[in-house]
């Protein structure tokens, strides 16, 4: 007689298939999370304050999609795939889509790098109590600013921003690059800048001009901020215009990561006739000032062979051309550059 086996449960269990199989749905499902992510909206935006190998990072969704970052690069973040990964691209031309470690999982993954408890061997710590205390207090370092989608774009010198010179200039710059993006820019008068300054900033109280009352008036600057990050919440560009700001570090306690343009006047007799034709009564006064920009930032870039090297050091750029059909070109060719590096553009679009 013989005898029919029904199909049933497997006794023996393959281990390796079924872990071979549930890495492959969680790769295609990483793939289809990428993919999808490409067609939503920006987020928010991060700047790093470390850098990272997504290269090295062997628990990446998808290794070979694993964005790789440096200090001060700038973050689109598109979606979030689960507790430890972002999904966005960096804020550059031809930048492709990856996985970006959440703030929590970058943490955690410099901890080793950044804890002073490290390399204490595996000694009985409880012969050690100011080390264990050490290592209950110790926190690793916050690896994100959350900063605006779009940079918010501000124009400083040739000198103070309540001078009569640069109010004229900034003028004419800001009507012509109004003119040229059209829908494509914003802009904003703003008192940001006027809030409680860091004991740093104090000691340049003189280079504003400002009375004590003032200088201490500790206005709230945050409804300011989230004005400016939802106006480019839709990656618009944002001329943000304020009597407040007269160098970078007037808005260094805030996290807006502005990009700034320095307007100079290199020749101090040039400068003395254009102060003196708007009529200034403080020229002295004035062309100190002009020179105090004009070395802030030779000192913090080091005069630089191309503008590059200004990126997140101060001053994106710095305009001394004599005509303002040559000083606006300047701009608005980089504001291009910029906008392109906004947005995600696929291959087909670049053809």
């Amino acid at each position: 007689m013989k005898r029919e086996f029904k199909p049933g449960i497997k006794l023996i269990h393959n281990s390796q298939n079924d872990d071979q199989h549930r890495k492959e749905v969680e790769y295609f499902a990483a793939l289809r999370s990428l993919e999808h992510s490409k067609r939503k909206h920006v987020a928010f935006a991060v700047q790093a304050m470390r850098d990272y190998d997504g290269s090295l990072d062997e628990k990446s969704p998808l290794k070979d999609h694993t964005i790789s970052f440096q200090t001060n690069d700038f973050i689109h973040i598109h979606a979030k795939f689960n507790s430890d990964w972002w999904i966005g691209r960096i804020v550059r031309s031809h930048s492709e889509f990856g996985f970006v470690p959440t703030a929590r999982r970058l943490a955690n993954y410099m901890v080793s790098e950044d804890d002073p408890t490290q390399g204490l061997g595996t000694q009985n710590t409880s012969d050690h109590p100011a080390q264990d205390r050490s290592r209950s207090i110790w926190e690793p370092k916050c690896p994100y600013k959350v900063v605006p989608s779009s940079r918010p774009i501000i124009l400083l010198g040739p000198t103070l921003q309540h001078s009569r010179l640069t109010q004229l200039l900034h003028l004419a710059l800001r009507e012509e690059i109004l003119k040229h993006f059209g829908k494509k820019i914003k802009y904003v008068k703003s008192d940001i800048g006027s809030g409680q300054q860091n004991s740093d900033r104090k000691g340049t109280r003189w280079l504003r001009g400002l009375r004590d009352s003032d200088y201490d008036r500790g206005q709230d600057e945050n409804q300011e901020v989230e004005l400016i990050m939802r106006m480019t919440s839709k990656l618009h560009l944002l001329l943000v215009d304020s009597p407040n700001i007269h160098t970078p570090d007037d808005v260094q306690h805030l996290p807006l990561a502005p990009i700034f343009f320095l307007i100079r006047v290199s020749d101090n007799k040039i400068l003395a006739k254009l102060l003196r034709n708007t009529g200034t009564t403080r020229m002295a006064a004035e062309i100190e000032v002009a020179n105090v920009l004009k070395t802030m930032n030779d000192d913090r870039v080091g005069v630089p062979d191309d503008d590059e090297q200004l990126i997140a050091r101060g001053f994106e750029m710095v305009i001394e051309e004599n005509g303002l059909r040559e000083a606006t070109w300047r701009i608005i060719s980089y504001l291009e550059k910029y906008i392109h590096a906004l947005h995600y553009h696929t291959k087909d679009d670049e053809k």
